[in-house]
């Protein structure tokens, strides 16, 4: 399909030398000879400058290059040939006309339905132009099922020059990127920019830590002279406490040990040994007793007398 760019580039070395109309004919057939598009049946109207009917198909929405290809061709005619031709080509502004861009053709057969079309050629008549079209095949809404497609399919159908060209398009495009983005971002004033963002960034960073530090340290000292001042203020305390619990604990135990101790009387060693100071080997000195010459003669006639003094041996 011929682009209008394409067409602008070298309109004045092609139409050069002919007449006017001469170069919108070759023009328009230029623009929409043997192109192929997506257009859908609606009806058959009658057009009253014509006094005919014509079958009115309209273009595919989807169809940019072949749409822009048709206003090109409505423009140009219309400036040339004024209101006195009809002009087979109708826009979503045409009053009268359905939605979208519509051609007003003949068909041989009209069928209902989406169809791929192509132009044949554009004839210019006294009071008309007309594009002549022809049926190639319906629109297939159908998908192609993925499982039938193998990959040796897939390379026979990608031939050598679809992959050139799609790698020199791709070229092209990295290309653009690259030099859009050294020349537009990559400019000494961004550069510029950056560096003083980055500068002012790290000199941010660097103050906030230098004043967290300080702040914490801060923090920190004040933390543990206070912790400090609460253990010794709280020490008696904890020491009370725990006095209080070894008392506690302590007198429960003695409780019980009373609670289960034997309540019969202590038994009394039985080698016990009484030595009356009569019968004691040193009566006859008087003078190594504590006792007088008066407190013997009493002992003497009292036979039941019995010293308090007790000798218990040592097992």
């Amino acid at each position: 399909m011929t682009k209008i760019t394409e067409v602008s580039q070298d309109s004045s070395s092609s139409f050069g030398d002919t007449t006017e109309e001469t170069r919108v004919r070759k023009f328009a057939k230029h623009m929409l000879k043997s192109s192929l598009f997506i257009g859908t049946f609606l009806e058959k109207r009658f057009v009253e400058p014509l006094n005919a009917y014509r079958d009115v198909i309209k273009v595919a929405d989807d169809e940019s290059d072949f749409i822009e290809n048709l206003k090109a061709v409505k423009k140009r005619c219309a400036r040339f040939f004024f209101k006195d031709v009809w002009i087979g080509i109708t826009e979503p502004s045409t009053i009268g006309a359905p939605a979208g861009y519509n051609l007003w053709v003949t068909l041989d057969e009209e069928v209902f339905g989406s169809y791929w079309y192509k132009i044949k050629n554009v004839e210019f008549r006294p009071n008309e132009v007309k594009v002549k079209v022809e049926v190639v095949r319906p629109v297939s809404r159908e998908k192609t099922p993925v499982h039938n497609i193998t990959p040796q399919q897939i390379l026979e159908d990608v031939s050598h020059s679809d992959i050139k060209g799609l790698g020199l398009k791709l070229n092209n495009f990295f290309k653009e990127r690259f030099s859009d983005f050294f020349t537009e971002t990559v400019t000494w004033e961004n550069i510029k920019q950056t560096a003083i963002f980055l500068f002012l960034l790290v000199s941010a960073l660097v103050t906030f830590l230098v004043h967290a530090i300080q702040y914490l340290l801060d923090y920190v000292l004040k933390l543990v002279h206070e912790m400090s001042g609460f253990v010794k203020v709280c020490s008696p305390i904890i020491i009370s406490f725990m006095k209080l619990i070894m008392n506690t604990i302590n007198g429960f135990y003695t409780l019980i040990a009373i609670m289960w101790r034997d309540r019969s009387p202590p038994k009394v060693n039985q080698n016990v040994y009484q030595i009356s100071p009569f019968e004691a080997p040193y009566y006859g000195n008087m003078r190594a007793l504590p006792y007088q010459s008066g407190d013997f003669a009493r002992a003497r006639g009292n036979r039941n007398y019995r010293s308090s003094v007790k000798i218990t041996p040592l097992d």
